[in-house]
């Protein structure tokens, strides 16, 4: 098997449906797998995507987290390489077969994402920065903040979205999985910054097109809810305590 999709269901039926139509509409190639892990829903997807005979469908009986979700498709997935894909996305490309061909004509220690867009073609939020773990590194960021406008080219960031992550799977056995300590927001991050240390590289590519609803598989209020704890977490998984100290109380200062 070439690639295993796992997509994370949540009260999101209409969404992942569509999620799913598009790989099958576009994807050519390769031979490949969609996993769907649902966190508990109960808005009828049960019974919906249980019956759909396209997909690998594992219902958990728990909400444990977007981590949480992907860890369960990883473990019993069979494709060389892992793409987890937001239910929030579209394909309009034979974009997975893209990232293949790119993944296996290149840096093998590496992690893969696209510019993301808008349903209006507009740009969406692709990659990001790893958080600053030294006093040092985050007075540099106030005086110089991080240029996150694409440049459209293929190249090196340092963390990818976690709408589309493209893994071999001898990273994840590197790396490890996520950590399911981080319910919502950040865990990409956490997973990428552990596969940075394993010396895996992290790039956005062109060719493949996604379009990405940005926010509508979680919302702002899950975003208020989870975002500020799970990027405490995270600082203090990686920093001093007492340089960790000094984050807490800035962001209780600043939220």
């Amino acid at each position: 098997m070439d690639v295993s999709i796992i997509i994370v269901n949540y009260n999101t039926y209409a969404l992942t449906s569509t999620c799913i139509q598009s790989i099958i509409d576009h994807t050519e190639g390769i031979s490949y797998e969609i996993i769907v892990v649902d966190n508990a829903s109960t808005d009828g997807s049960k019974e919906k995507l249980g019956s759909d005979r396209r997909i690998r469908y594992i219902y958990s009986e728990k909400n444990g987290g977007f981590g949480y979700g992907n860890n369960i498709g990883m473990k019993v997935a069979s494709g060389d390489f892992l793409f987890l894909l937001n239910s929030d996305t579209l394909l309009l490309n034979n974009a997975i077969g893209e990232f293949f061909n790119y993944a296996t004509s290149h840096n093998p220690k590496t992690i893969y994402g696209c510019y993301l867009q808008g349903d209006d073609g507009s740009y969406r939020n692709s990659f990001f920065y790893f958080p600053a773990f030294t006093i040092k590194d985050f007075l540099k960021r106030l005086l110089k903040p991080h240029n996150l406008i694409p440049d459209y080219t293929d190249r090196e960031v340092e963390c990818i979205s976690g709408a589309n992550m493209f893994i071999p799977r001898i990273a994840i056995d590197e790396s490890g999985m996520f950590d399911e300590n981080i319910f919502l927001y950040g865990e990409e991050g956490e997973l990428q910054y552990r596969m940075m240390m394993n010396g895996y590289k992290r790039m956005v590519i062109t060719s493949p097109k996604i379009i990405h609803l940005e926010g509508e598989s979680s919302g702002n209020t899950a975003r208020r809810q989870f975002g500020l704890k799970s990027h405490l977490y995270i600082l203090k998984k990686y920093m001093n305590p007492i340089t960790y100290c000094f984050a807490w109380l800035f962001y209780k200062l600043h939220p």
